[in-house]
This record gives C-alpha cells, sequence and structure tokens, in this order.
C-alpha cells in the first residue's frame, strides 16, 4: 500500500484542517495547522491489516519532545478519519525518551528487536482489538541421527542441565531458516557431523516456555554423511555447550528410554523410536510449493506420504 505524508493527505484535527491538508506540500500543511491552532501530524505510512506506522527518526524536527504528545494524538485522530483500526509506532533505541510521551497517550509495547521499538494502539472503538500478541511460538529441533550399517544413532550430553544420561540433538531455529536447514545446523554445530534431511517423525506442542512462548518442536529423521573412505566421522561436542558428543548403539538407546527408572526413561522419545521402527517411508514428507501470495517465496509443506 502506499504512504501517506505529511501534506499529501489528511494531516490535521477537524474537517478544515483535512481540506487543507489535501492539497498542500509539508511546509504549507504544516503552516496552516499552526496557524489554526492544531498540532502538527507526524509523517506516517499504511501499514498492513488497516493501520499506520510512525517511525520516529532523530534527523526529523517533526520529532519534538515538547509537540510530540498533541501530534501523536492529532495524528491517531486522522488515522480514525481514516477508518483506519490501529496506530504503530517504531522507536529506535536511542530516541527512547519518546516511549514514554506514547505511553501517556495510551501507546503499549508490542515488541522490540535489536535496536528498535514497536508500540501500537487500537483505536476502534466498536470492536475489540485484533492485534495478535508478538511471537506467540519459538520453533525447535531434534535430530535423530541413524547410521544404519552399524545401528548407531548420535546422542550428546550437556554442559549444563541435562534432564537424561543422553540427548538427541536439539536447538531452536534461526528467523528465516526453513526446518531442514535449522535441523542440520544444530547437529553440525553440537556435534560436527554433516547431515542430510530425510523427514519428521512428529511434532510436540508445549506452552510456557522461554520467555513465557509456546514451543514447536520438530523431531527430524537425518542421515549421516560418511567419510570419503565411507567410514563413520567421530562426533566432536561443541565447545562450550556439549560435554559429550557419541555415537550409542541403538538398542541401548532404546533400553533407556524405556527404562523402568522414571529418572531414566523419556516418554515422547518412546513414541518417536516406535515412529523410527515404521521405516522413512511412513516419515512426514516435504514438497516446496509456491505462495498465491504476489511476491512471496515458496515455502515447504510438510505432510503424511502420497498414496502411490
Amino acid at each position: 500500500m502506499g504512504s501517506r505524508r505529511l501534506g499529501t493527505g489528511v494531516r490535521s484535527i477537524g474537517s478544515a484542517c483535512f481540506a487543507a491538508a489535501s492539497t498542500a506540500t509539508n511546509g504549507e500543511a504544516r503552516q496552516r495547522f499552526s496557524s489554526n491552532g492544531a498540532a502538527a501530524l507526524l509523517p506516517f505510512e499504511d501499514k498492513r491489516h488497516n493501520s499506520i506506522e510512525i517511525k520516529v527518526r532523530p534527523d526529523d524536527r517533526t520529532f519534538d519532545e515538547s509537540t510530540f504528545e498533541g501530534s501523536l494524538l492529532a495524528t491517531e485522530k486522522a488515522a480514525l478519519h481514516l477508518g483506519k483500526t490501529a496506530v504503530w509506532i517504531e522507536v529506535p533505541i536511542l530516541q527512547s525518551r519518546f516511549i514514554e510521551l506514547a505511553a501517556r497517550c495510551g501507546f503499549e509495547f508490542h515488541h522490540a528487536e535489536g535496536d528498535q521499538a514497536s508500540l501500537c494502539k487500537w483505536i476502534d472503538t466498536e470492536h475489540a482489538s485484533r492485534i495478535p500478541c508478538f511471537a506467540t511460538h519459538q520453533v525447535g529441533v531434534g535430530a535423530v541421527v541413524i547410521h544404519s550399517n552399524s545401528n548407531q544413532i548420535l546422542c550428546v550430553r550437556e554442559l549444563r542441565k541435562n534432564y537424561r544420561p543422553y540427548k538427541l540433538p536439539t536447538g531452536l531455529a534461526e528467523l528465516g531458516e526453513d526446518l531442514d536447514q535449522a535441523v542440520t545446523r544444530e547437529v553440525k554445530e553440537e556435534t560436527g557431523i554433516d547431515t542430510v534431511f530425510d523427514g519428521v517423525l512428529g511434532v510436540r506442542h508445549t506452552h510456557g516456555m522461554q520467555f513465557k512462548r509456546s514451543d514447536l518442536f520438530f523431531v527430524c529423521r537425518l542421515s549421516p554423511l560418511l567419510d570419503d573412505d565411507g567410514s563413520l566421522p567421530e562426533p566432536v561436542p561443541q565447545s562450550g555447550e556439549i560435554e559429550d558428543a557419541c555415537w550409542l548403539p541403538v538398542d541401548e538407546y532404546r533400553e533407556m528410554v524405556n527404562s523402568d527408572d522414571e529418572n531414566v526413561r523419556h516418554p515422547m522419545m518412546q513414541q518417536i523410536m516406535k515412529l523410527v521402527d515404521q521405516g522413512p517411508d511412513h516419515d512426514m514428507q516435504r514438497t516446496v510449493l509456491s505462495s498465491v501470495v504476489p511476491g512471496r517465496k515458496s515455502s515447504p509443506l510438510y505432510h503424511t506420504p502420497l498414496k502411490k
């Protein structure tokens, strides 16, 4: 959607000011608002989902602490006049003094990342807010790496917080990273082993995890890449994170997760190993499909096997 700059669209409180702004340049619009005794509007752009966004910029004289609150409220009224439902403000960390001023006008934190904080305010008084929570989920990956010829599974033990004697290589997907990329990267980082993604065995959905977010944990089947001489490479534990990385006999690992000792057995991995035994033909497959949304890149779909 196109942007609405000061003086090229709606720019002040009241119908007279709206009309004046529609034909004025930036400077003329500000002068007219000043002469009418109304606060000048802050520069804003159309944002998705019928909202507008104000970006605080340190080199723009529009953002003056003494007039910011009045201008922000005027911009909010302009947004209502345009039929918008929400107003967003993006504030760089070095301009954080504007956060307090925005809070006085009813704005709340939505999220912060890097050197930017995003605040928002729902302004549609006839409907409940439809602004979603930021990052409701994190995506985790776990790797079942089995060398079929030797019947060994790749396992690790972390330096801290080991709930079981050994576990799968695991980690979090990075922003913009596909599952296959995330899980092969995590295995490489934690063990030094190169692998090939085969499929998804299962997905665990958990709530109340890190930062009080929910967690989608994808357990994937991978195959190890052998050395040039055809031998199975030895794992190398990641410095500062992993205490031990090794190949365990699958039977030994299965005995561990099925143990009668409640401090050793692992209910989720009991189920995963049953899925492993069914063979890769039963795993969720990965098919990359194009999007119907213009400009959006193709994405992988993970699905149960199609009948041949």
